[in-house]
């Protein structure tokens, strides 16, 4: 056996990809993270408030990754993933709302959007340029024909659902590094179950002065 330690996985190593082609795909939800509490960035100068997040990640049925020659690796099929803030049903107007409701338009799943895990949907995809690199990005998705859903190739790869309610190391520890440490990067993370099961210490609250506290209640009108 040659002693050369390889600098990459060599599962994930292919030929360079190129972008998906804009347009609407037969595709099924094959995982879901629970990002947590997280910060989100300034909009038009103005803070906006920590927010709940989730990833969606949606496998292509039809379209796969190539080899050297420009062959289809059959058991290796696109993905395309997107990570969005993540709120209730009442949210009309919500993204996160229209994905749960193209999928469940009739809401029969009460709200649980777990539920979608393994469903066929149609995905849109563009191509949005971002310096010199360009992007494949999720547009919309929208629900699938009974009878095109019923034809709709199963999945190649394992669905996965990370949940931080009840968290799965194994799951967890799945992810590459930047998934995982934009979950432990989650702003209710010190103290959370995955902190215990990852066998760490919750970090000391540190308490404002109650100068500060007065300070604050004084200063709320309401």
């Amino acid at each position: 056996m040659a002693l050369v330690a390889p600098k990459g996985n060599a599962a994930n190593q292919f030929p360079p990809q190129k972008n998906i082609a804009p347009g609407t795909y037969p595709a099924r939800l094959v995982q879901m993270i629970d990002y947590g509490l997280q910060p989100q960035k300034p909009y038009m100068g103005k803070d906006k408030p920590p927010a709940q997040e989730i990833g969606l990640t949606y496998e292509l049925v039809d379209e796969f990754m190539k080899d050297e020659k420009g062959n289809d690796i059959e058991d290796k099929p696109r993905w395309i993933s997107e990570t969005l803030p993540f709120f209730g049903l009442f949210a009309d107007k919500a993204k996160s709302t229209q994905r749960y409701k193209a999928f469940d338009p009739d809401e029969k799943w009460g709200g649980d959007f777990s539920q979608a895990l393994d469903r066929p949907i149609n995905v849109t995809v563009v191509n949005n340029a971002s310096g010199e690199k360009v992007y494949d990005n999720v547009a919309t998705i929208s629900a699938m024909r009974p009878r095109d859903a019923d034809a709709c190739p199963k999945l190649v790869n394992t669905p996965k659902l990370f949940d931080l309610d009840k968290p799965d190391l194994g799951v967890f520890n799945s992810f590459p590094e930047w998934i995982k440490k934009k979950i432990q990067g989650n702003l209710n993370f010190n103290g959370s179950p995955l902190q215990k099961l990852l066998g760490e210490q919750p970090k000391p609250v540190e308490e404002k002065p109650k100068e500060e506290i007065k300070a604050e209640i004084n200063s709320n009108p309401y």
